[in-house]
Parts: structure tokens; C-alpha cells; sequence
């Protein structure tokens, strides 16, 4: 068989090469967990940022709207929200933030095999608060990719990248767009 017929030689503007694992994974996703106890600086991270709230309530304010959050509060964002976390008075709040490029959130988008219609970076943030079986589903996907980054020592590798496609599945699946009627 000729090497263009061949299944394993990708054709010519074929993304095979970029997205496999040849030379390593490219598509660094890092999860950690952290205790805000008092308002947070307002920033901004480049790229996408999945936030989840595990305890508590507060509100993050995104580009100076205020949302309300609390146990469940599932939100996306990318770089150009700038936000600030802000638990309610004398608590804590545990939040999990789970950080990719936009390569790897254009490559999980565009997938055709997940069918990721609903999720568009807009100037609102897809959020979701979840519930019940979503909510247990949620948090131990997000022990899992905590304990992947620890493992794989912060730079991230296919297996966080794959645990983040079922967390942005979540999020579409569970996301209500307000402005839809």
C-alpha cells in the first residue's frame, strides 16, 4: 500500500501530528484548590479558568458584575474576564481552579465527537450551579484532576486534558442561557 493510502500517514494539513501524543503532550491543564477567607485582588488569567465553589457562599465579581456563588457553582472564563472572589463575612470559601490554554479549549470545543454547541466564551460567563448527582459527578472529576496535576507534577498531561473534557460536558450540559427564550 503507498504511504497516501496508508490510514497511519495523516494528509497534508492534518492536525494528527499536532494533537498526538508523538512528542509529548502539549495541552497543559493544571487543577488546584484553594481557601479564600478574605476578598481576593482583582485579576485576570491568560487563558481558560474553570472555577468551582465547594463550600460556603459569596459572590465573584466578573468584569464589575457581581454572581452570586456557592456550593456547586460551576464557571468558565477566559482571559479577558478579570474577576474577584469575595466569601461572605467571616467565612471561607474552598475553590477549585482548573487552568488550560485556549488550544486546548479550541481543540475541545471544535471536537465533533462532543458536540460542544452551547459553549462560546461571551462576555457573560457560562455558569452553572449544580446539584444532586451532577454536584457528586463534579467534585470527584475535580479530585481526580487534582491528584493528576500533583501527580504529573503541575505540567498537566493527557489524562487532566481528558478529565477537563468531561467537566466542560458538565458545564454544557447543565448551563442555562438566560438570554435564550
Amino acid at each position: 500500500m503507498s504511504k497516501k493510502g496508508n490510514v497511519f500517514y495523516p494528509p497534508l494539513f492534518s492536525g494528527a501530528d499536532y494533537y498526538s501524543k508523538k512528542d509529548g503532550f502539549r495541552f497543559p491543564v493544571t487543577t488546584i484548590e484553594k481557601s479564600v477567607s478574605k476578598p481576593t485582588v482583582l485579576k485576570n488569567y491568560n487563558g481558560i479558568t474553570f472555577f468551582y465553589f465547594r463550600n460556603n457562599a459569596g459572590k465573584i465579581i466578573v468584569n464589575s458584575i457581581e454572581y452570586p456563588v456557592q456550593r456547586g457553582t460551576l464557571m468558565l472564563l477566559g482571559a479577558y474576564h478579570y474577576f474577584q472572589i469575595v466569601p461572605d463575612e467571616g467565612r471561607t470559601i474552598e475553590v477549585v481552579k482548573c487552568r488550560l490554554s485556549y488550544d486546548a479549549f479550541l481543540y475541545m470545543a471544535a471536537n465533533p465527537y462532543y458536540c460542544f454547541s452551547e459553549i462560546t466564551l461571551a462576555r457573560i460567563p457560562l455558569s452553572s450551579t449544580l446539584e444532586g448527582s451532577m454536584l457528586e459527578r463534579t467534585e470527584s472529576l475535580l479530585d481526580r484532576l487534582i491528584r493528576a496535576t500533583i501527580r504529573h507534577n503541575k505540567k498537566g498531561g493527557e489524562t487532566e486534558f481528558l478529565l477537563c473534557m468531561r467537566l466542560l460536558g458538565i458545564l454544557q450540559h447543565t448551563h442555562v442561557d438566560k438570554n435564550r427564550k
